[in-house]
């Protein structure tokens, strides 16, 4: 009985640093799409680490820290080496981490020819929206971003992250997020914590939202029916942005939501599962 109680307190002592760890699922570890965790020291979370001038994140959790690096859909598998530069701009750390082999789907898709082979002056436009979308990529909110994510929209998944797609037989890029089909007009929560960074109605998102959850993790939510919040708007998880629609390049009512981490697309499935 006493041995017992020593191991309850023991149990006790020892829960809140155990509760520190970050950890994903091994679907998501080291594979594209999926993140490269390394836990750090204090003093290298307080540098700003980058890569190729490329910010990354680094996030504390009680007295431990984490470098989380989002890994690029095209990656080689196999042996890989990333060179993180700091505040010096000397190379401060090198990491060897494997990627792991994965299997993505495949999807063919029957779809406008304006969207396939757009006319000039869509062109035009499409290249002011993507200049646009990118330099909203690249903005760098310095707060420490809330990882437990969840589901933005309640509905039926119908397009994975990293599916090979064919529009009209043709490939075309492979799928950068999650969709969800649900009906018009379904509430779109924000999944997590953030900064609006942008808001519009664009040829090929239709109606979107792009939130900024901190230290270059952000979402993007696109062929949205219905915008509920404006750009700098600060939003809390679970807030309503926006209702489910088909507007853009789409097929039906759903919601496509992209996650992006050091300005690359990664699987949104990763922050549903982590665990800190």
């Amino acid at each position: 009985m006493q041995i017992n109680k020593l191991l309850l307190i023991f149990l006790i002592i020892l829960s809140p640093f155990t509760a520190q760890a970050l950890t994903i699922g091994e679907e998501f570890r080291n594979i594209k799409g999926g993140l490269l965790i390394k836990e750090i020291s204090e003093d290298e979370y307080k540098k700003s680490f980058k890569l190729k001038n490329v910010n990354l994140l680094t996030y504390s959790k009680g007295q431990k820290f984490f470098l989380i690096y989002g890994i690029p859909y095209n990656s080689n598998v196999g042996l890989n080496v990333i060179k993180i530069t700091s505040n010096s701009g000397l190379i401060d750390k090198i990491i060897n981490f494997k990627i792991k082999n994965k299997d993505f789907q495949t999807q063919f898709i029957t779809i406008s020819k304006k969207y396939t082979a757009p006319s000039k002056v869509n062109m035009l436009r499409i290249k002011k929206e993507k200049k646009l979308l990118i330099s909203s990529k690249k903005e760098w909110i310095n707060i420490n971003p809330d990882l437990n994510f969840i589901l933005p929209v309640n509905g039926t998944e119908t397009g994975v992250f990293g599916t090979r797609r064919f529009y009209n037989k043709k490939e075309g890029k492979a799928h950068n997020g999650l969709d969800i089909a649900a009906k018009k007009g379904t509430t779109i929560v924000a999944p997590s914590s953030g900064s609006v960074l942008l808001t519009g109605n664009y040829f090929y998102n239709g109606k979107f939202v792009f939130l900024d959850h901190g230290r270059g993790l952000k979402s993007i939510f696109i062929h949205m029916n219905k915008i509920n919040v404006s750009q700098g708007q600060i939003i809390k998880k679970g807030e309503k942005i926006g209702e489910v629609g088909s507007t853009g390049k789409s097929t039906g009512d759903h919601l496509h939501w992209s996650l992006i981490l050091n300005e690359t697309y990664i699987n949104p499935k990763v922050f549903l599962e982590i665990k800190n």
